[in-house]
């Protein structure tokens, strides 16, 4: 009689909780490039728009600076909705994750689960408080960041949605129906 390998250990919780904060960290720094970009592009498009009217300037000139800088700024201002939504994304499909992944884990593992849930919940509280500091300033950054209202929502509130999501994949995850009882 052969003994069957049991290979559902770890290795699922580990990249579960590792994918959740690298979206927090990606989700941070997107946040403020995307506050630094916004800001860079809200500077840029009027000095080019004034340089793109200047009489002396060849007409086509102009009329090219004016036809990149203008929908440029445009596509620029629209970016902190669409990686706010791409993080919406991001974060449903962990849920998804978990709920697709069909092995679930032994239930000797739920005291390592739970550790790795206040692990992720103190680096989302690090992760949020470094925001808090930047956005609470007044400073050309923290005011850009005021530009983005959802992102920032979900990085100052990140501590409890991630513990949120950790806690509903983690009841997915050793609940979870597998294969052996069908």
């Amino acid at each position: 009689m052969s003994l069957k390998k049991d290979k559902r250990g770890i290795w699922g919780i580990i990249l579960f909780f590792m994918i959740l904060f690298t979206i927090v960290i990606i989700g941070f720094i997107a946040a403020i490039a995307m506050g630094l970009i916004s800001y860079t592009s809200g500077l840029i498009t009027p000095i080019m728009q004034e340089v793109g009217g200047d009489p002396d300037l060849n007409s086509s000139m102009g009329r090219a600076i004016n036809d990149t800088f203008v929908p440029g700024n445009t596509v620029v201002q629209a970016f902190p909705w669409i990686i706010a939504f791409t993080y919406v994304l991001a974060l449903i499909f962990v849920i998804a994750f978990v709920v697709i992944y069909k092995q679930n884990p032994h239930p000797a593992f739920i005291g390592f689960y739970l550790m790795m849930v206040l692990l992720l919940i103190f680096g989302c509280i690090v992760m949020s408080n470094m925001y808090q500091e930047i956005y609470s300033g007044d400073d050309i950054l923290g005011t850009a960041l005021h530009a983005q209202p959802l992102m920032s929502y979900m990085i100052l509130y990140s501590p409890f949605i991630m513990g949120l999501i950790a806690i509903i994949g983690g009841i997915f995850m050793f609940t979870g129906s597998s294969d052996e009882g069908i």
